[in-house]
């Protein structure tokens, strides 16, 4: 038996006892802050963001940013209040390219509280809402870093360049001394170029959604490349910046997993391949995850099926659905699946590990 197919083993045998109710070991680490993040799009990334947010913020104050220029993230959280957000992140990082100073906090925080109901019960949390401008944002970013690499000064080149690879970093500290944040949740873009960068720059540790199929699976791949080979553009811009922060590797969450019909809370043939492969490459890359054994690092996330329709569109947490029952969405009536059940359980062990 691969010591692959063992870890397989494992995670199986944890995601079942997760799903029976029993107790699991929690993480050796946890961290303050977090990523998510991966190179493919389709994956369930938005709905991820926003369940865990949610779940997070149940037990933890919270910082939520959102990096990405399709800012489902800013739309799943605020709704029709999305026309409140004056200034979003892309205002702190045009400003912190061009050397113009910080944003005013009070113009950059949006408490979601006041803008989510389901939000209301739980601990304060605020988002620095995204923008579609982002899409604009890889060009300006590269085209001053190149310039900045052709500083003579060794100091200053690093200096000006540390200021913007940190933009991200300084938008975090601008609005802590009003959100007192004990847990910050970034989402980034399906790519890595531009805002990407910095929130991986900004992380202590990354979140990475991996859809069970054979793309996701070489999206895993690049995402661990990029981080850890010296040649990557990640590790270049940060050494001409004099910066050696890396975050590590702390979650990789399978999602749209299949079960077995005839086993209960068993994966079925297909999931239990892709993970098994996505397994393998996490050992590839070992030394950057936060456990010593990669699979400690795998999370199962159900297939939840119109659930997660219902849950972005009507902007209710998955933990809030109840099986059975039907929303219209898009002018279609939906129905919560049975598998909303299994998923609460596997996104508040996540929740907690963190």
């Amino acid at each position: 038996m691969s010591y692959a197919i063992e870890l397989v083993d494992e995670i199986v045998e944890r995601s079942q006892a997760i799903l029976a109710d029993k107790p699991v070991k929690g993480r050796a680490q946890l961290f303050k802050s977090y990523a998510i993040t991966n190179f493919r799009g389709g994956i369930g990334k938005s709905t991820l963001s926003f369940n865990l947010a949610y779940e997070i913020a149940q037990d933890h104050r919270t910082l939520l940013l959102d990096t990405c220029s399709q800012r489902n993230f800013t739309q799943n959280l605020l709704g029709d209040d999305i026309s409140l957000a004056e200034k979003t992140i892309y205002d702190v990082l045009v400003r912190e390219v061009a050397g113009a100073g910080a944003v005013d906090p009070e113009e950059l925080l949006l408490s979601v509280k006041a803008s989510c109901a389901p939000f209301k019960s739980g601990k304060p949390v605020y988002l620095v809402p995204g923008s579609t401008e982002l899409y604009l944002f890889p060009s300006l970013l590269y085209s001053t870093l190149a310039q900045y690499k052709l500083i003579q000064q060794t100091d200053l080149r690093e200096e000006t360049s540390r200021r913007v690879i940190n933009a991200v970093k300084t938008a975090v500290e601008v609005v802590s001394g009003r959100a007192k944040p004990e847990k910050i949740l970034i989402d980034t873009s399906p790519f890595f170029g531009g805002a990407t960068h910095l929130a991986w720059a900004a992380a202590d540790a990354l979140i990475i959604p991996v859809r069970v199929d054979q793309h996701s699976i070489e999206a895993l791949r690049q995402t661990l490349q990029m981080l850890s080979d010296k040649k990557q553009d990640f590790h270049r811009f940060n050494e001409q910046a004099g910066i050696d922060h890396q975050p590590v590797v702390h979650a990789v969450v399978m999602t749209h997993c299949g079960w077995n019909r005839q086993k209960a809370n068993t994966p079925d043939s297909s999931t239990r391949y892709f993970v098994e492969k996505a397994v393998e490459i996490a050992g590839e890359f070992s030394d950057y995850f936060s456990e010593e054994n990669v699979g400690d690092c795998f999370y199962l996330l159900d297939d939840f099926h119109s659930s997660g329709r219902i849950s972005g569109k009507q902007r209710i947490p998955l933990s809030e659905l109840q099986s059975g029952k039907k929303y219209i969405v898009e002018g279609q009536r939906l129905e919560v699946n049975p598998s909303v059940d299994r998923y609460k359980k596997e996104m508040q062990n996540l929740a907690y590990d963190l």
